[in-house]
Order: structure tokens, then sequence, then C-alpha cells
């Protein structure tokens, strides 16, 4: 088994570039199969899915976009019929999100869409492989959310040699 780094892989997932190249796909599948959403706005109607009703500031917390993004599109799915909000009974100053029937439609045509894609994407991976690469990327997560400490300058020299020297030689 290769276990060494590889800076090109690390450097894609660092800069977004997988994301987006899922991102792209999907829009290419939504396209093709006539399903009237972006993956950016998918990503907003399967976090209410998973929550049921969802404010933004939470549907911001579970995508990790900003406020901008998220008011975009959520302004845009609820022009489209998809969304609707509604004032919350205890908390006059929160708005909920909740998914119209006709977004139901959508979001079900969507996930049929994004399960085919990610499917696909993940032709050949092993089952092993996949539950080792998601408990990765959600320590890597988990690590984000706690990490506050920024490295100083010598900390920073130190993990460089690290990695040269893993670089050369096997985990």
């Amino acid at each position: 088994m290769n276990t060494t780094l590889d800076y090109r892989l690390l450097f894609s997932l660092m800069s977004g570039k997988v994301s987006m190249a899922i991102n792209r796909r999907l829009n290419e599948n939504f396209k093709k199969a006539n399903v009237p959403i972006s993956a950016e706005q998918w990503n907003v109607l399967l976090t209410i899915t998973l929550r049921e009703v969802a404010t933004q500031q939470q549907i911001c917390e579970d995508t990790s976009f900003s406020k901008t993004t998220i008011t975009r599109l959520v302004n845009q799915l609820e022009e489209m019929k998809i969304l609707e909000r509604y004032r919350s009974r205890v908390d006059w100053r929160s708005n909920y999100l909740r998914i119209t029937k006709n977004g139901l439609v959508v979001r079900d045509q969507a996930q049929y869409v994004a399960s085919k894609t990610l499917k696909d994407l993940l032709r050949g991976l092993t089952l092993e492989e996949f539950n080792s690469a998601q408990r990765g990327l959600n320590l890597v997560m988990d690590n984000l959310k706690r990490q506050t400490h920024v490295a100083p300058p010598e900390e920073v020299s130190e993990l460089m040699k690290y990695f040269r020297l893993r670089k050369k030689s096997k985990w």
C-alpha cells in the first residue's frame, strides 16, 4: 500500500479543487436531468432536509457558506417556490426555512441525481477505503472546529522538515 504523502491531492483538498470539481459534475448532471437547481442550492436543501426546519444561521454552520452566500441561495430558492420562510413563534427575530410541496419534488429529483453522481464518483473505492477516507476527513473537520492555535515560525519550520522527511519515506 502506498502511504507517501501526495502533495498534489493534499493541495487539491485544501484549495477546494476537489469540491469544485464535484460541484461542477453535479451541476452538469442536474442540467442533463432538468433539475432546476445548482449544487450550492442542493447543499441548502439537503441541510434543511436533514434538520426538517432550519434557520439561515444553522445552514451557514452546516455548510460553511458565508451569510451572504446563504442569503443569496435562500432568496433564489424562495423565488423558485422551493423554500418558504416563516417567523419563529418564540423568537420574532428568527426566520425558519422549510421546503415547500414544489420543493419536495425538486428535492427528490435532485437527491436521485446526486446519489447517482456520488456513486459514480466513488466507483473503485472499497468500503474500507471509503470508511477510512470518511474518518480522516471527519477528523480534519473536527480539528478545524477546535483549532485556534497559530503555529510560531519555528514550529512551522519543524513541521516542514517532518513532511520533507516523510515525503521520502513510507509513513
